[in-house]
């Protein structure tokens, strides 16, 4: 009897000590499916948030943004990103740049220079948002006020990993789940509701002039409302319907620059065979073909 007790300990201390060394195994595999779990959801609210996104603005600034810089000459820009009154707008001493200049003076080159130089590091995104509008004639039809400022809260939204505020699933319950467009208020109200969670918020509106009337009209009312932590920058033609809006705010005018006509005349020399051999061989023609395209160029 003593005998089959031991043995049967013996069995049992042994079933105990295999079921204990598969304990590590049991949970290594219980945190693989917790983490399946955790990624699938990650996944599915990813998908959730730009289906939203998507149904809250057709616009793509953030293509426009791309596209718009591409054809910008490295180190070009940077007179506007230097002068006093940019630098007075971005430390928040003038919440409000206007810069006016003619058709063909490189507007949309230099306000995509500013949204990169806002984007980049050391840039806090956590606490400071940056948004672009870039009104274009031809788009006239899509470039409603809504879709415009809209297209701005999907900026400030979409880079952050953090799940759709809530006020986004309200108003898209509110439409049906995406069946209708979301109206005017709706987009102010999660605007707002957006930037009132950031420190500052840089609003960066080129070609204004481009905008409908009446798209016009209602932007730059609201613009005479935007809460105290939002820095704007406007460029524009010189048109006083604008411009009469902003009389108050420092202004500085685009025009072609001197330095960035040459950077941009010396890499297309360069990058042109038949110039290029010409211009080695005679040092003073680049400086003569400089001189010459700067001062025909009037600003341009």
């Amino acid at each position: 009897m003593n005998i089959t007790k031991l043995n049967h300990s013996s069995t049992l201390g042994q079933a105990i000590k295999a079921d204990t060394a598969r304990l590590p195994l049991i949970g290594e595999r219980v945190s693989t499916i917790a983490h399946h779990a955790d990624t699938q959801q990650i996944t599915e609210d990813a998908t959730r948030k730009n289906e939203i996104l998507e149904w809250f603005s057709p616009l793509n600034f953030f293509r426009t943004q791309q596209d718009t810089i591409a054809r910008r000459e490295e180190g070009t820009g940077q007179w506007l990103l230097d002068s006093s009154e940019f630098q007075r707008w971005l430390s928040g001493a003038d919440p409000t740049l206007c810069c006016p200049g003619i058709p063909g003076a490189g507007k949309s080159v230099l306000a995509s220079v500013v949204v990169d130089s806002l984007r980049k590091p050391p840039v806090k995104h956590d606490s400071i948002g940056v948004a672009a509008i870039y009104c274009n004639f031809k788009e006239r039809d899509q470039q409603s006020p809504e879709n415009l400022v809209a297209g701005c809260c999907v900026q400030l939204i979409q880079p952050s990993r953090n799940p759709l505020p809530e006020v986004f699933n309200d108003v898209y319950r509110k439409h049906n789940s995406g069946t209708t467009r979301p109206m005017w208020e709706d987009i102010v109200r999660i605007f707002e509701d957006t930037i009132k969670n950031l420190d500052t918020v840089y609003l960066v509106v080129d070609a204004l002039d481009e905008c409908s009337a009446n798209a016009r009209k209602i932007l730059l009312d609201y613009f005479k409302s935007l809460p105290a932590n939002t820095r704007l920058l406007v460029t524009t033609r010189h048109i006083d319907e604008i411009t009469c809006h902003f009389i108050e705010s420092p202004k500085v005018e685009i025009r072609a620059n001197p330095v960035d006509l040459r950077k941009y005349i010396t890499t297309r020399t360069a990058g042109n065979h038949r110039l290029d051999g010409y211009v080695s061989n005679d040092p003073s023609l680049q400086t003569h073909i400089c001189d010459k395209v700067t001062t025909k160029a009037d600003g341009m």
